[in-house]
This record gives C-alpha cells, structure tokens and sequence, in this order.
C-alpha cells in the first residue's frame, strides 16, 4: 500500500509564485500595501519574516489573489491550533471565491435540496459534523 501525502503550500511559495505572475514591482506592492520598506516583501517571500495578518487582504488585492486562499495558507502554517479551533468552534471556514462558485453551483444542481449539517469524516475512527457557513472577502 502507498502513502499518500498532501502538498502543503506555504505563505513564501504562494508569495513567490504570486509575485512572479504580477506585473508590479515589490516597491508598488509594498507601497500599496502600506508596509514601510519593499524589503518586507523579500522577507515574507523568503520565510524569514511572518506576513501580518493584518496585511492579507491588502496584500491579497495588491497581487490580484484571493484573499481568502492567502488568510487559510498563512493561518494554517503560522497558527494552525488557532485556525483548527476558530472552524471548529465556529463552524466557520473561508472559502475562495472559486469555492463559493461550487458551493453555488452545488446547490443550484441539488435544487437547493441539502441544506443539513454533513458528516465527513478527515481522521480515521473521528467524525466531524459542520454547518455550512462562509465567510467571503
């Protein structure tokens, strides 16, 4: 039997290719991003500096990404207790824009029919029951 395992993208892999794919400087994203020095932005696309939390969304915007996506990648590699607890106390997770467009999609496709709690099951021997609810930025 093989092992499977899961790619784990992290904030500096998804900042590299980000910013690879943005026709903008590092000095126009930091400047649009209010952050003081565009070296901040060599810091997080390295690793050697946390992207603040409280940039996602500016950050997010200034690279044309899904703020969503950026706020689930950094939360899970910078504080994945906390990101596990507030979906789980919750029933909250964030969803990207092309999430959301499935969600709708589904839904449309089920007459709007499946609107209960669902139990999946993501640990072997551990059932999770969650209510949908989303959050969109």
């Amino acid at each position: 039997m093989t092992e499977q395992t899961e790619s784990v993208t992290t904030v500096a892999s998804l900042l590299c290719e980000l910013l690879a794919a943005s026709k903008k400087t590092q000095r126009q994203i930091s400047e649009e991003v209010g952050l003081e020095s565009p070296n901040l932005i060599t810091m997080f696309k390295n690793g050697t500096s946390k992207l603040p939390v409280n940039r996602i969304a500016s950050l997010a915007k200034a690279l044309n990404a899904d703020p969503a996506h950026l706020l689930r990648v950094a939360m899970s590699e910078y504080s994945p207790d906390a990101w596990a607890a507030i979906e789980q106390n919750l029933g909250v997770t964030a969803l990207t824009a092309n999430e959301l467009d499935l969600v709708r999609k589904f839904r449309i496709a089920t007459a709007n029919k499946d609107s209960r709690p669902v139990s999946l099951t993501l640990n072997p021997g551990t059932v999770h029951t969650m209510p949908l609810k989303v959050i969109t930025f």
